[in-house]
């Protein structure tokens, strides 16, 4: 049976619309399965800012848990940032680890995320009662990998998304695996970047507490910048990044898999419901881009004269992909080699991946390039760090749970 676990909200009504979708897909062979979500912040946190996330409270995710086991779906909270600056080695760190890994074990939460193999270990040995969960950003990309945090306790590995199609890794760890193995279906990282351990170490420290208080350190928009612009500038990048369409689900079943992650936390109930809908249907109409997260360049449409652009529609025709991923489970190109010698997403984005605007395009380009220079060689004034701490605890306040 396929299996999915996906991004909470902590609203009342969201348990009670997933069950409804189980049940509609009840005889399709698969549901969803698990949620899962954090804290808004706190010492041991996510590796997501502060300020997208829910401001939920312990009681609050007291009755969420209690009423997803009431519908047979389990939680799984989330400690899958990459570095929490040693806390773990200090008395302070460990004895509020163990006072919060009690407090989930109590309110009934089934498993943790974890990406650091220290945590992963103390989970497992102190608090057996919870599945120890290895994150995508411990990027589990081989067989070792697997064994190892498999060795410090894991009983489930989510892959790193850069093997998302490697079909000849998935068929040999699939078969191999002592654990079971998941993937996320719809991450829009670029293909191979190596930045990405990076974005997610800073992104953490944006909803860590202890290290200014309150929401988290904030950050700028380099990554996201840098990353789209990449994009922008070259369309095959939007088929590289490792999605899986939902239509295209057998193919990783038939490597295996039968576990999958929606990623999507922060977005709003109906949208993560339309996620949902789409994987258990194994059927999307119109822009795939839909399903991969808001389309991150229009944050980039302010001129430097203080006008906006229009909006950039930018459409990913999911119908007209039928076929494109059978290339990687059929030929299994090895992209960690590069691209030269292939070309298959290049030659697939120019019948599937559309502008709006072409000259439009050019002008987010810019904007971006510009953007990024500033990024680069200009040092923040204090004021404009007082004022970015400010905003970004602003943001957060405005994620409250009624």
């Amino acid at each position: 049976m396929r299996q999915f676990t996906v991004p909470t909200t902590f609203s009342s009504d969201f348990i009670d619309q997933l069950d409804n979708l189980n049940q509609e897909f009840a005889a399709s062979g698969g549901r969803v399965a698990e949620i899962y979500g954090s804290f808004q912040d706190g010492a041991f946190n996510s590796a997501r800012p502060s300020k997208y996330l829910p401001a939920v409270n312990r009681e609050q995710l007291r009755r969420h848990v209690a009423s997803a086991l009431e519908k047979g779906i389990t939680f799984n909270y989330l400690f899958n940032a990459p570095s929490y600056a040693n806390l773990e080695y200090t008395h302070e760190g460990r004895t509020e680890l163990a006072e919060i890994l009690g407090f989930l074990v109590d309110v009934g939460v089934s498993s943790v995320t974890v990406a650091i193999p220290y945590l992963a270990e103390i989970i497992h040995s102190t608090f057996p009662r919870l599945e120890v969960v290895i994150s995508t950003i411990g990027y589990v990309g081989a067989v070792a990998g697997i064994n190892q945090y498999h060795e410090a306790g894991a009983a489930r590995v989510v892959l790193d998304v850069e093997v998302n199609r490697d079909f000849q890794f998935l068929r040999k760890a699939c078969a191999e695996s002592p654990v079971p193995l998941e993937i996320i279906v719809n991450p829009v990282c670029i293909s191979q970047c190596h930045f990405k351990y990076n974005h997610y170490c800073v992104a953490s420290m944006g909803s860590q507490s202890f290290l200014r208080g309150g929401a988290g350190i904030p950050y700028n928009q380099y990554y996201l910048n840098w990353c789209f612009l990449q994009k922008l500038q070259k369309k095959e990048e939007f088929l590289k990044s490792p999605w899986v369409r939902p239509e295209d689900l057998h193919l990783w079943e038939e490597a295996g898999i039968s576990l999958f992650k929606i990623a999507g936390r922060g977005l709003p109930g109906p949208e993560i419901h339309r996620l949902c809908r789409s994987y258990l249907a194994r059927d999307f109409s119109g822009n795939l881009l839909e399903l991969l997260g808001w389309p991150h360049w229009l944050a980039f449409r302010d001129n430097g004269d203080g006008t906006r652009l229009p909006a950039l529609d930018v459409i990913l025709d999911n119908k007209a992909l039928d076929g494109f991923l059978q290339f990687f489970a059929g030929i299994m190109p090895q992209c960690r080699l590069g691209c030269r010698q292939c070309g298959h997403c290049l030659a697939w984005s120019r019948k599937a991946l559309r502008f709006n605007d072409e000259a439009l395009k050019d002008r987010y380009i810019a904007n971006m390039a510009r953007n990024l220079r500033h990024l680069v060689e200009d040092i923040p004034s204090v004021q404009e760090t007082e004022d970015a701490v400010v905003n970004w605890q602003e943001q957060a306040a405005g994620r409250v749970i009624e």
